[in-house]
């Protein structure tokens, strides 16, 4: 598990280490931090470094490993000094592995016992089959899209689901803030299309 260390210079200059092994931070000041800036670890900036961007905590040597989240994400062009900015043009990526390397998943799991007594909130067909409400759901990650579900929601009423008697309907799920990647605003959209979900698929409960 990550465990994420904010270290800062003053009120206004902070970095965020992810996990403890990793030797790049990132700046997360609005315009970045200036050379020169200082902090309590004794890490010093050679450069401007803009915000979002990574700050080399240690020495990585040419063809060093970079490390952030624990994990490597790639490796040094060329010596990297502590306290420079590392950008894209800095950092080889690894190399994937060809896929015919890669092992298999041979392992059979042992079958789970089946469901019994346990009933879901649905409809009985007349042929005696049975069924839920079979819902299309379109959501997106922000706000400033949304007129685009809409549109896309029309279409397919339009011309899709005629041709998909199975299918029911089809809603969008329109996020009502903008950059829902925040989490306070992403957990909010997550919970709403639960709630949407719940209204329109099987719910299993004991009897």
């Amino acid at each position: 598990m990550a465990n994420i260390e904010i270290r800062q210079e003053s009120p206004s200059a902070f970095y965020i280490k992810v996990h403890e092994t990793d030797n790049v931070a990132i700046i997360v000041n609005d315009h970045g931090l200036k050379a020169g800036t200082r902090f309590p670890d004794g890490l010093e900036l050679t450069e401007h470094i803009p915000q979002g961007h990574k700050v080399a905590l240690t020495d990585i040597p040419a063809h060093g490993e970079i490390i952030r989240y624990g994990e490597v994400i790639g490796y040094a062009v060329r010596d990297i000094p502590r306290g420079s900015w590392i950008d894209e043009s800095l950092v080889e990526l690894p190399k994937a592995p060809p896929l015919n390397t890669l092992p298999l998943a041979t392992k059979v799991p042992e079958p789970l016992p089946p469901l019994e007594g346990y009933t879901f909130e649905g409809y009985r067909n007349a042929d005696g089959s049975v069924g839920t409400k079979n819902l299309l759901g379109i959501t997106t990650s922000v706000h400033c899209v949304a007129g685009v579900v809409d549109y896309v929601v029309k279409v397919i009423e339009r011309d899709l689901l005629p041709k998909y008697p199975n299918v029911d309907g089809v809603v969008g799920l329109n996020i009502c803030t903008a950059a829902a990647w925040q989490s306070t605003r992403r957990r909010r959209s997550c919970r709403f299309a639960r709630f949407i979900i719940s209204r329109s698929t099987p719910i299993l409960a004991a009897k």
